[in-house]
């Protein structure tokens, strides 16, 4: 996948994750791959590792029902070769209490035949737990 694919790619993931299509989200991730909120366990319970398909797409499930993001912007972009940095910022409602609150993220992703592999992203899980 050449740049120009690939942040075409990027753009459909987060178009499918801002309008919470759960299952197209999922679809864009390998069998194996990894999925990891970095954090302390210890301070926020979004702090968490999952590993394949079927356990990311329950993950996102939960953030989707959880969380509805809305004004999203890709701040920033770097792709190099199979790999990008993308610093996004959103709306984050949370469903339950109603609160809202602007943030950036920074999701440092890894793909390969198409599908993500791996997914480290980086929030302010204080915030958002």
């Amino acid at each position: 996948m050449d740049n120009t694919e690939f942040e075409a790619f990027l753009k459909g993931f987060y178009a499918a994750r801002i309008d919470g299509e759960v299952e197209a989200v999922g679809a864009m991730f390998a069998e194996d791959a990894q999925f990891r909120i970095v954090g302390s366990p210890e301070f926020s319970m979004l702090a968490t590792t999952v590993k394949g398909r079927e356990a990311i797409t329950g993950l996102f499930r939960t953030i989707s029902d959880s969380f509805a993001l809305k004004a999203f912007s890709m701040e920033d972009l770097l792709i190099d070769g199979n790999r990008a940095a993308v610093r996004w910022s959103a709306r984050v409602q949370n469903i339950t209490t109603g609160d809202s609150f602007t943030t950036e993220l920074a999701d440092f992703i890894e793909v390969d035949q198409e599908k993500v592999i791996s997914l480290n992203e980086f929030l302010d899980t204080a915030l958002a737990g």
